[in-house]
């Protein structure tokens, strides 16, 4: 399937509503000219005002909600109410909502992306099974929306690495025919300050009182812009330096540029759409304040985020991804009827027509992709004790130091010393292995990630110290004590 065979309105305003089954004001979304609305609905409680969506040139974006879904599949009821909003002209539906984040799931099985069997698996194997149904029914199902968080536990790009890593290790085929019948992917730009209006060239960014949405400079593509750019060269959305070793993906575009790397890597992809089906420039502050979470871009006032509201939909239109189709803003109630009345973003977009997006013929998949057999590569889980043991000295260590210091342990338990994790992936899938890391605390995190995450079946032994001597020490007292791992 092409990205300009989906049928959509071709305008990338969009609202998503008040909460779970509560409606629209239709006549409200189109004096802003919208084109997305994003409908959390129980039922088929919004069947009455689909027809109305549509003839105003407004596409309707349906989620069943249900509390606390965790990696459930869909129900029969779920099933009749897809086919009645698709008898109504809906034809985007979304299943999971932020599965990264504990809210989302029963409080006995909290989530867990290192978790593969009892979380990643379930969660994809299910979201396949409605992807699946969505598009026998004519529809387009959405890739699950993560929050766009970087906490321990909930990070958005650990967790799309270990989802496509899933996918791309068990539902190869699967996965592809899913992508060339519709897919899309659901994202939630929720993007602090991350952007500016070029004032004199496009390293000084204007104050917020200088904005004006209907003057050229504006820079949304975060973390591509020539600001970012200055000041950490290289950044992208999945990969960086050591501050930053997943990258930045906290952008209007970012978190849909990291999908769109990821489809093309692992499975030949040229690009699906992108819809930001909630977020936003947000918190909007009250009149007289200013909110600047990120210093190296200027704040945004009451006004000024108007003025950037209307200038992320033109750039979205004019400027943006030719995938990235839209933004359906969090949420109707605060732009209408926040504790200072409505905010002047709903003003702005009344008065100010929509640019509409032209989409060009790209396909979904571009050839077989890299991996036309799939063959597990890499050691496999272990039984008993691992077959193989490595130890890795990670940077902020001196490998030759390893044999001076920490000769007693070596020789009593002969690991094979490697420089480079890339070396796990020539261990047949048949062996195990038990991997031990030195590390320093500042990049014990990296360490993990890439390994645990990379291969999920490798026992992980982790010993961090901020000194070589401090290190040196647990070895001598395993080596003293017999213990090989922690």
């Amino acid at each position: 399937m092409r990205l300009d065979e989906y049928q959509w309105s071709h305008n990338p305003r969009g609202m998503h509503n008040t909460q779970a089954a509560h409606f629209f004001d239709v006549e409200r979304l189109a004096r802003m000219h919208m084109g997305w609305a994003k409908i959390v609905a129980v039922d088929r409680e919004f069947m009455n005002v689909i027809p109305k969506m549509l003839a105003n040139n407004i596409t309707p974006i349906v989620r069943l909600w249900r509390p606390r879904f965790g990696a459930n599949g869909f129900t029969s009821d779920m099933v009749f109410a897809w086919k009645e909003y698709m008898s109504a002209g809906v034809r985007w539906f979304e299943f999971y909502n932020e599965p990264n984040l504990e809210a989302e799931w029963p409080v006995e099985t909290p989530p867990d992306f290192n978790n593969v069997a009892g979380c990643i698996a379930p969660l994809m194997e299910n979201w396949m099974d409605f992807a699946e149904k969505i598009i026998e029914m004519g529809g387009y199902p959405a890739f699950p929306a993560l929050a766009e968080a970087v906490g321990r536990g909930e990070d958005v790009t650990s967790w799309l690495v270990t989802m496509f890593a899933y996918l791309s290790d068990n539902a190869y085929d699967r996965f592809r025919n899913i992508a060339n019948n519709g897919l899309w992917c659901a994202t939630h730009p929720y993007f602090y300050n991350h952007f500016y209006q070029e004032g004199a060239n496009a390293r000084q960014a204007r104050s917020p009182e200088e904005q004006r949405a209907d003057e050229g400079g504006w820079h949304f593509e975060y973390p591509y812009d020539p600001l970012t750019q200055a000041d950490h060269p290289g950044l992208t959305a999945v990969s960086g330096g050591p501050d930053y070793p997943l990258g930045d993906p906290i952008g209007l575009t970012g978190m849909g540029q990291a999908f769109i790397l990821k489809f093309q890597e692992l499975f030949g992809g040229g690009a699906v759409p992108v819809v930001g089906t909630e977020g936003g420039i947000t918190p909007v502050p009250s009149p007289g304040g200013v909110r600047q979470l990120d210093q190296r871009f200027p704040g945004f006032t009451w006004n000024s985020h108007a003025e950037a509201t209307v200038a992320l939909f033109n750039w979205l239109a004019q400027i943006g991804p030719p995938w990235m189709f839209g933004l359906t803003l969090w949420k109707d109630d605060e732009y209408w009827e926040g504790p200072s009345g409505p905010l002047p973003a709903t003003r702005r977009l009344m008065e100010t027509p929509p640019a509409f997006k032209s989409v060009p013929p790209i396909d979904a998949l571009e050839g077989p992709g890299p991996h036309v057999v799939k063959v597990p590569v890499g050691p496999g889980p272990i039984h008993g004790s691992p077959d193989y043991h490595f130890l890795v000295v990670a940077p902020g260590f001196n490998t030759a130091w390893f044999f001076d210091n920490a000769r007693d342990y070596w020789e009593r338990f002969r690991p094979t010393v490697i420089s480079s994790t890339d070396y796990i992936a020539y261990l047949p899938y048949a062996k195990s292995l038990g991997i031990t890391v030195l590390a320093t605390p500042d990049v014990a995190g990296f360490m993990t990630q890439q390994i645990k995450q990379r291969w999920p079946t490798v026992y992980f032994d982790l010993i961090t110290g901020e000194q070589e001597a401090d290190v040196a020490t647990v070895l001598r007292e395993r080596a003293a004590s017999g213990r090989r791992f922690g």
